[in-house]
């Protein structure tokens, strides 16, 4: 007997989901085409999802509807200018992880910041492998001058150093997901804070510290403590999507010094009454953030304009193909 009831997503695998929920347990099920493909009437479910679906007893279920969201963390498709990268939904709480070794790099760690900040998850910076680092402390004091408002953390998976701060954000039923380049250690301390294996782990290369992808798809992971962990693959960068307000939240003293600006359009150049000049020559802002700040803003313009020409020629292809072609003589 098929039978409707709330389930959310575990795993995606292409066309076909894993779905759990506490009656049934883990499952799998495919997605209603009328609901999905066809009509558009609700978004693709992604890792961390609640969707409506009919449970089946004999095969896969079927997915129904994409329950509202209160959060949702996504990229820009590089292949598709009209489409995001979906990366995980219902998140409380994001890990944004560097190493401390050649992976450490604030720029990298601004993007993240700022296309998660969209999201409106709580965001925790780690810093991780700090047992093969000889001084992994100028590196944490290093993050926090350059970003004093955010939460940092220097960790260690193989002497559990700073995890118990990370187990303290992840409470039952809780959802992390834990977002960073491959061969930060992602999948080491995902088993670390389990206490037992549940990732495979990858080694990385002397030259670089980079990883391969040990992670191959989105899953979520259940600990004993009964918070849920998403763990993705190593992603080395995330470019912005609508990102005003990522950009404002993780350049704040950028943001907040410009509302003091003469003019609303101010470029913060040469213009008279500019107060990010003035904070730049009284020492209260550096010209590095700045200048970072307005090359993520021009990113995130651009990408605005790719969408927008992208679905200009949508439309024009549509109007092309239901034009009546004329007979030929």
């Amino acid at each position: 007997m098929n039978t409707e009831h709330i389930a959310r997503i575990i795993a995606v695998h292409k066309e076909r989901y894993a779905l759990w929920d506490e009656e049934h347990g883990e499952y799998y099920g495919k997605l209603k085409a009328s609901n999905y493909y066809h009509l558009s009437l609700t978004p693709y479910p992604v890792t961390g999802d609640l969707v409506k679906c009919q449970y089946n007893t004999m095969g896969d279920s079927v997915v129904l509807e994409t329950l509202p969201r209160k959060t949702f963390i996504q990229r820009f498709d590089a292949w598709n200018a009209t489409n995001a990268q979906a990366i995980a939904a219902n998140v409380d709480e994001i890990f944004i992880l560097t190493s401390a070794n050649h992976d450490f790099n604030l720029k990298r760690l601004h993007r993240y910041l700022a296309a998660c900040k969209q999201g409106r998850a709580n965001c925790t910076i780690v810093i991780t492998k700090a047992d093969v680092c000889e001084y992994p402390e100028e590196l944490l004091e290093k993050a926090k001058k350059d970003m004093p408002d955010e939460k940092i953390l220097l960790i260690s998976a193989v002497n559990g150093m700073g995890l118990e701060t990370i187990r303290e954000k992840m409470i039952p039923g809780s959802i992390s997901v834990f977002l960073g380049s491959s061969g930060v250690g992602k999948s080491t301390m995902v088993n670390a804070l389990a206490g037992r294996h549940v990732m495979d782990v990858n080694g990385i290369r002397e030259d670089d510290s980079k990883g391969r992808h040990t992670t191959t798809h989105r899953q979520m992971v259940f600990l004993d403590s009964g918070a849920m962990v998403i763990d993705v693959p190593g992603m080395r960068e995330l470019a912005l999507l609508d990102a005003e307000e990522g950009l404002n939240q993780t350049f704040r003293t950028v943001s907040d010094f410009a509302e003091c600006c003469r003019f609303h359009d101010c470029r913060h150049e040469r213009e008279p009454g500019c107060a990010v000049r003035a904070a730049i020559e009284q020492g209260e802002l550096t010209e590095e953030a700045l200048q970072e700040y307005k090359n993520l803003q021009k990113e995130a313009a651009r990408k605005e304009r790719r969408d927008e020409w992208a679905v200009m020629v949508s439309k024009h292809r549509k109007q092309l193909k239901n034009t009546p072609k004329r007979r030929g003589y």
